[in-house]
């Protein structure tokens, strides 16, 4: 059986900023205070312009693509849709995030798509 190795270091070339999207608050005053950035290690940002549509016959353009490994990535966090990630001082929306499986029961890695 062939075991897929994760994502090599030397390609994870790149840190992000990764900021959750705004929860909705119960109306209390200071109720929206974690939404501090996380700083991603070891991804690595492709540009990439693609057309995606959504349910709904919602389509969205994307700039790129953020590859964040299960291994080498750290910390291994999976963005929600419609949080911000921060890349070079670029603020991109999470549009999808997508798991990407090998042959093992884990996720190999992530692919999310910013725009």
């Amino acid at each position: 059986m062939v075991s897929f190795k994760p994502i090599p270091k030397k390609l994870l070339i790149h840190e992000v900023s990764y900021i959750p999207p705004e929860k909705e608050g119960d109306g209390s005053i200071g109720g929206n205070t974690d939404q501090e950035p996380k700083i991603i290690k070891r991804v690595r940002f492709n540009p990439n312009h693609k057309l995606i549509k959504k349910p709904g016959n919602v389509e969205s353009f994307t700039t790129g693509v953020l590859f964040i490994d299960s291994v080498n990535s750290a910390p291994f966090i999976s963005p929600a849709e419609g949080g911000t990630i921060v890349f070079n001082g670029r603020k991109l929306k999470v549009l999808e995030c997508k798991e990407a499986y090998t042959d093992q029961v884990e996720v190999h890695h992530l692919e999310v798509m910013l725009q």
